[in-house]
């Protein structure tokens, strides 16, 4: 198969697997809604008491549990897809090339687009993460992606 067709076959199943990855997790594990924490409508902030003159805004408490819950989306949506990119990744690297030619291509594709799935899933959730733990995530990240590529740069030399 030539060239251009291989790269156009890993770049469609690398992009539609990272699509396929987020509107999963949407479709099983809904993203938080803001209107169903915070009135759609402005509501004019009141005073608390008389003789205060503390003010409270409703929208501060309602934007405050719509964030956190937006937190824990993001927090469920990377773990989910971090596992399905790992699944990916890997099917890629131990499809047998040998079997089928074609088989090259739909593996790079898959480990392509398991990187993706794992960079965006990470970028979604990186605020979220931990002082400690975003360093950790971004270093695995890297030695995944170097073993890949010892992996396959060391396949295609043999």
């Amino acid at each position: 198969m030539s060239d251009k067709r291989n790269i156009i076959i890993i770049f469609a199943i690398a992009v539609l697997f990272a699509v396929f990855v987020f509107s999963a997790i949407d479709a099983v594990y809904p993203r938080p809604e803001y209107n169903d924490f915070c009135e759609e409508d402005y509501v004019e902030p009141r005073v608390l008491g008389e003789g205060s003159e503390e003010v409270v805004d409703p929208h501060k408490e309602c934007r405050g549990e719509y964030d956190a819950a937006m937190d824990g989306y993001d927090q469920v949506s990377f773990y989910i897809s971090a596992i399905l990119a790992l699944i990916a990744i890997f099917l890629g690297l131990y499809l047998p090339a040998q079997a089928n030619s074609l088989n090259e291509s739909i593996g790079s594709g898959f480990m392509l687009g398991g990187v993706f799935a794992l960079f965006f899933g990470t970028i979604r959730s990186f605020s979220n993460l931990g002082r400690f733990t975003r360093p950790i995530i971004i270093l695995l990240e890297l030695v995944l992606i170097i073993y890949i590529a010892y992996k396959k740069i060391g396949n295609l030399k043999k």
